[in-house]
């Protein structure tokens, strides 16, 4: 992810929502961490996705051939 971008959102397993909405369920902290490289694939889109003005789901649609998994952060 730092080779696109220098922030990276948390991205959890569904089986670690509770724990991350819960704020009484302990370890939720324990989830700030890179998610599996083989969950993530980058993809190049339209440049209409940096403007707030497009809002469809054309901005998403692939343009492109995939670069490939990203390795996971340390």
């Amino acid at each position: 992810m730092a080779e696109l971008h220098n922030r990276m959102p948390v991205i959890l397993d569904p089986a670690d929502y509770e724990r991350w909405l819960d704020p009484s369920v302990p370890g939720g902290e324990k989830l700030l961490r890179p998610c599996p490289a083989e969950w993530l694939e980058a993809v190049p889109v339209s440049m209409r996705v940096n403007s707030p003005a497009n809002d469809d789901e054309s901005i998403i649609q692939p343009e492109g051939e995939p670069l490939g998994a990203q390795p996971a952060l340390l």
